[in-house]
């Protein structure tokens, strides 16, 4: 008689029972994914009704099937083959520990920002100098580090006991008890597929934003798009809006460089951009100096930035361009006309921050040109220490470039009210103050606690108010040096920061008032103090300055898509960059356009960021809007 097999050997599984053990593995994390998958249902709309759960809970469990159907495939297909079941177990431990850590990190992220883990949150990783752009503090890294352990610990111990297991059953005659794959298949999962994918293309043929836009809450869900289907197939009119596309992936930038008149003014230029300052934030409680300042500027009371995080709101800003130009911008280093046009008329240039410029690409974009003037690198300490600095440094700048016959341009990102929204520890008027930013407690399913959210927006109001004295101080050295009168002062936020005013925390998640709405103000030679009412944009500020120094308005076209800060047009329709798309403010709502056609589809909004459901009068009514706006994002490409 044989000897029996000691199934604590790894010998002595054979490719059958690692196969089906690889299998017993792909099919409890595939169940394990859909549980964490389950937060996003908190996203499903209460008022929405059983229709919407119809189609939630399917596809539910077809987008936890296609995030996990290929790797649980191979690792099948690699059970068979590979005999050491010590690495293959180790393997498949890290790669299903580090998809679970990442799906749960998902719903954390898609928790605040209501987008998942996509290029932009990678671009945050990787790039160098974003680590002085978000801090995230322990109670991430506890988790995450706690869970990597807790979850490939499970892994390798269930791998070893579902070879036991499937060995045991084997050796002694029996049937698996676990679900044959042909079972799964045939009875569980793709009639579940077949149902939520069948809904969803209907969905998208009749435009039925309930549920495309529930679609949304699901990371890489498999769109069925049904509109080329129904035009060419079906002879069906689907009533689309015009799609913006981008035509070209090169720069064909400027067309021609203003013509600036030799003899204009040339007064020094001083733009002061605080990260994150809202519009309503530049008011005496929360900025005393600044709102004392503001007495004697041009006010713009109807102004939002171009863009809904420092990447595109400074390159809208800059360059007068719509985001959608960032990414051919960024591939070949292209300065801004602005700048290379002051450079023409003899200006110097003092660029400081107390982030690093690395990130976002300003080193790479706005100040390719002219890296050797910036300055950003002020040490480690805390961001308000390192603004500090930064205006020591401004400070000392100015008062060498005032004694040069040429005139200046000097810009200063002060970044204190940037998350984790940084001030001294003795300086806090705001009482009571979250004493650091936990994101665990404010990206949970039901949402933080009122408490700490009053407490965490008290500390960006600190941040704020210490923001105001640096900038204060910025004010009041220039008044000292004698340049003050001779000084085009412009002060303004990159965007804003909101904290669940429309159901967003934060920035960079949607085009909602309290994310773009932004102070500017303006001061100097030439400039009348009082209210500017009409509507404006940061793309407004290039030409302007330019104007104001002698350029010829007819030429603007031919390198930006701003116009006039002084000559608001009351019917304009402004533009807002973001990661892969563009926000479209019109009278009646706010379009989010896709930049790109596996995204979703044009989507209408109010102004709180409810969805608009029925947006078809809206849509035809801006139908010219979108066609503008696609001749606009390739009026500069190739």
């Amino acid at each position: 008689m044989p000897p029996s097999t000691d199934h604590r050997s790894p010998a002595a599984f054979s490719p059958e029972v690692r196969r089906r053990a690889a299998y017993r593995v792909w099919l409890a994390n595939m169940i394990f994914a859909s549980v964490l998958a389950a937060n996003y249902l908190w996203h499903v709309p209460e008022v929405e009704g059983a229709r919407a759960w119809f189609f939630a809970l399917p596809a539910l469990v077809s987008t936890t099937l296609s995030l996990t159907i290929l790797p649980g495939w191979m690792f099948w297909l690699a059970a068979g083959h590979v005999r050491n079941t010590k690495a293959l177990g180790l393997l498949q431990g890290i790669f299903w520990t580090v998809f679970q850590v990442l799906l749960f990190a998902d719903t954390r992220v898609f928790n605040m920002f209501r987008y998942h883990m996509n290029a932009q949150v990678w671009n945050l990783i990787y790039v160098r100098g974003s680590s002085d752009a978000i801090h995230l503090g322990w109670q991430v890294w506890t988790s995450i580090s706690t869970g990597l352990v807790a979850v490939i610990a499970l892994q390798l111990y269930y791998w070893r006991r579902s070879m036991r297991r499937v060995a045991r059953k084997i050796e002694l005659g029996c049937s698996s008890t676990t679900i044959r794959p042909w079972i799964l298949s045939a009875i569980v999962l793709l009639p579940v597929v077949f149902l939520e994918k069948t809904i969803y293309a209907r969905a998208d043929l009749t435009r039925d934003h309930q549920i495309t836009h529930l679609a949304g809450i699901f990371p890489l869900y498999a769109r069925v798009p049904m509109e080329d289907l129904a035009s060419s197939v079906l002879g069906v009119d689907s009533g689309r809006p015009p799609k913006v596309e981008l035509d070209g992936v090169r720069l064909n930038y400027p067309h021609a460089l203003p013509a600036v008149d030799p003899d204009g003014p040339r007064p020094n230029v001083l733009v002061l951009v605080i990260d994150c300052l809202r519009q309503d934030r530049l008011a005496e409680p929360y900025a005393p100096h600044l709102a004392r300042y503001a007495e004697d500027c041009r006010r713009f009371e109807d102004h939002i930035s171009g863009g809904n995080s420092t990447r595109y709101g400074l390159f809208s800003l800059l360059y007068g361009l719509h985001g959608s130009y960032w990414f051919p911008v960024l591939g070949e280093e292209r300065s801004p006309v602005l700048i290379d046009t002051l450079k023409e008329l003899g200006y110097s240039f003092g660029i400081f921050g107390s982030a690093s410029m690395e990130y976002p690409e300003l080193r790479s974009t706005a100040w390719s040109s002219i890296e050797e003037d910036v300055h950003d690198d002020f040490g480690d300490g805390e961001p308000w220490q390192r603004d500090e600095l930064a205006a020591d440094a401004l400070i000392e700048w100015m008062e060498n470039a005032s004694a040069e016959p040429d005139p200046f341009f000097a810009f200063f990102l002060i970044d204190s009210p940037h998350q984790v929204y940084s001030f001294p520890p003795g300086d806090a008027p705001f009482t009571p103050y979250a004493p650091e930013l936990d994101y665990m407690s404010m990206t949970r399913n039901e949402g933080p606690d009122p408490e700490l959210l009053h407490a965490v927006e008290n500390r960006y109001n600190n941040a704020v108010h210490h923001a105001d004295e640096v900038a204060g101080r910025v004010l009041d050295a220039l008044a000292a040096v004698g340049d003050l009168e001779n000084t085009l002062v412009v002060i303004t936020g990159d965007h804003g920061e909101e904290f669940l005013e429309c159901g967003f925390f934060g920035h960079t998640s949607a085009f909602t008032p309290p994310q773009v709405r932004v102070p500017f103000l303006m001061r100097g030679p030439g400039i009348e103090p009082g209210v500017e009412s009409g509507p404006t944009s940061h793309l407004d500020f290039a030409p302007t300055l330019l104007e104001m120094l002698g350029a010829n308005p007819e030429g603007r076209s031919a390198w930006c898509l701003g116009a006039s800060l002084f000559a608001p047009d009351p019917n304009r329709r402004r533009v807002i960059g973001a990661w892969n798309e563009l926000g479209v403010w019109a009278p009646d709502g706010i379009l989010r356009v896709p930049l790109s056609a596996f995204e979703f589809n044009i989507e209408s909004y109010d102004y709180g960021w409810n969805l608009i459901e029925d947006d078809r009068q809206l849509l035809d009514d801006e139908a010219g809007t979108l066609e503008t706006l696609g001749a606009e994002c390739n009026r500069f490409l190739r």
